[in-house]
């Protein structure tokens, strides 16, 4: 066990190479090459492949499955429900080059489109046949597995729709809360409070994807863990998500105070994993080694002896906290004028890559920054608001952390 456990963990500075403003001149031609392939795609000029990405394969993008077959079972949280060849088949879902163009759009949100891209490319080690499959794998699973309504639909939305969505926030099971040294957002997931038959294994599926929407940096609390608390199948979607789906987007997955049981389950997961996200574990046994990993001044105090005066308690909604949503002709006007710079974007991209040079274009690079801008006022009429904003610390779509560091 002791040659499993890194306990003297230290963040590494972000590399700089192959990122955005970064790139050498062959980096550059092949983030061009990238594009003339994605727009081919996006143009309906290039077939690409109508498989399903295997989390959801014969899934169809309905409540109900394909032709009103039922939908197959899911679970997450390490829990296993039957996989699609196991359950009545439904038709595979097929895809055209426009609608994975508008979901990349909404991927990008207030992002500069080069610097999703290119977190592909560079989990392909630049081969831009793999990084593109990669990729389309990507917008066609966000799009069967709705992500964008997790941000769209209220909490209230959401529990009606996935029974106990509200319940599992409100114990804390998993919830977001501070940034890691490297300012990438932690999420801390209370495995202890999680029991399979406590709720639709749909729910906790969705839940479990709304979670992984948010951290980047994961505390696995393994504290009284037991194998009541087991669920196979999160292991599953939490591996495949960070390695097919959310590529460079894991910063540190830290295990904490796990048990001896836990132990034989690592023996068998730890082969299913990317080398790279294998290596983005490390196991904390106590307290004193989770501090060397995350400052104890973005720790609570309660379970983890921080120095963070904080402990979690979930808001509920309040009456009238998504008018603007309501607002249908500013949210349309707002729209509109996001779909022009996109379009703007998409034109003079398209005159950038006709020669493919290795060098920069200074139009596009400004047209890139009206993204944050824009959608800082988008925001709140195309995402409902979410505990985050209701503890005060989400603004437009982005968290700002503050810690109850006692005397400072």
């Amino acid at each position: 066990m002791s040659a499993t456990t890194n306990s003297t963990y230290v963040a590494p500075v972000l590399p700089i190479d192959g990122r955005l403003g970064h790139l050498t001149q062959e980096q550059t031609v092949k983030l061009q090459q990238f594009w003339v392939r994605l727009y081919d795609i996006f143009d309906g000029k290039t077939p690409f492949d109508q498989t399903a990405p295997s989390s959801f394969k014969g899934q169809a993008r309905d409540e109900e499955g394909g032709d009103g077959a039922p939908a197959p079972v899911k679970t997450g949280w390490f829990g296993r429900g039957k996989a699609a060849s196991e359950t009545a088949a439904a038709p595979a879902p097929r895809f055209t080059g426009a609608e994975l163009h508008k979901t990349f759009w909404k991927l990008t949100m207030m992002d500069h489109p080069d610097l999703i891209v290119l977190k592909f490319i560079r989990a392909r080690k630049w081969v831009l046949d793999d990084a593109l499959k990669m990729f389309l794998n990507a917008l066609k699973w966000r799009i069967v597995e709705r992500l964008d309504e997790l941000v769209e639909l209220s909490d209230e939305e959401l529990d009606v729709k996935y029974p106990k969505f509200i319940e599992q926030m409100r114990i804390g099971k998993g919830y977001l809360r501070g940034a890691d040294p490297l300012g990438r957002p932690m999420s801390v997931v209370n495995t202890r409070l999680h029991h399979k038959a406590d709720q639709p294994a749909e729910t906790i599926h969705r839940f479990t994807l709304y979670t992984m929407e948010c951290g980047r940096t994961v505390i696995f609390d393994l504290s009284n863990f037991g194998l009541d608390n087991m669920d196979w199948g999160f292991v599953r979607l939490f591996v495949q998500c960070f390695e097919s789906y959310y590529p460079e987007t894991l910063g540190v997955c830290v295990v904490h105070r796990a048990p001896f049981v836990f132990w034989g389950l690592w023996k068998l997961i730890q082969p299913l994993l990317d080398p790279v996200v294998a290596s983005k574990f490390v196991f904390t046994r106590n307290n004193a080694e989770l501090h060397k990993v995350v400052p104890r001044e973005r720790l609570p105090i309660i379970h983890y002896e921080g120095l963070d005066d904080w402990k979690y308690e979930y808001i509920p909604a309040v009456a009238g906290e998504n008018e603007c949503m309501k607002d249908t002709a500013r949210k349309e006007e707002l729209l509109t004028e996001r779909h022009a710079i996109e379009a703007r974007f998409d034109a003079v991209t398209r005159a950038w890559i006709k020669n493919a040079d290795g060098k920069n274009d200074v139009q596009r690079e400004e047209i890139a920054k009206e993204f944050r801008e824009q959608y800082t006022r988008l925001s709140p009429y195309v995402r409902a608001t979410s505990l985050y904003k209701r503890w005060g610390v989400a603004v437009n779509g982005e968290v700002n952390w503050t810690y109850n560091v006692k005397g400072q």
